[in-house]
């Protein structure tokens, strides 16, 4: 997956997931074939849609938590790069792996 992949599947996911015609009354079947239909030039499968999906949520959720932690422990004179440097910090220290995925995360 590109990073463009990853925006199109976020958007296909947002505009899916709101849709206000359908709203909840899908199933989860056709709710994922509707993800990979929006994204149907990318050629995805919808249970690839949906790994890929479940994978950028957890990551960029435990990103978020660190984040949050960072921006608690703002200094005085930081300002939001350098919480954002703290924030990858806080990641590879908890996870032991870099985070990867900032296209998603904004």
């Amino acid at each position: 997956w590109t990073p463009s992949d990853d925006v199109s599947l976020i958007s296909a996911w947002l505009n899916t997931s709101k849709d206000p015609v359908v709203g909840n009354e899908q199933r989860v079947g056709t709710f994922w074939q509707r993800i990979a239909d929006y994204m149907a030039p990318r050629s995805r499968e919808p249970g690839h849609c949906k790994q890929r999906w479940h994978k950028i949520n957890e990551v960029v959720g435990k990103f978020c938590g660190a984040y949050e932690a960072a921006t608690r422990g703002k200094a005085s004179g930081q300002n939001d790069d350098d919480v954002l440097k703290v924030a990858y910090d806080i990641f590879f220290n908890d996870y032991g792996s870099r985070f990867n995925l900032e296209h998603a995360w904004r």
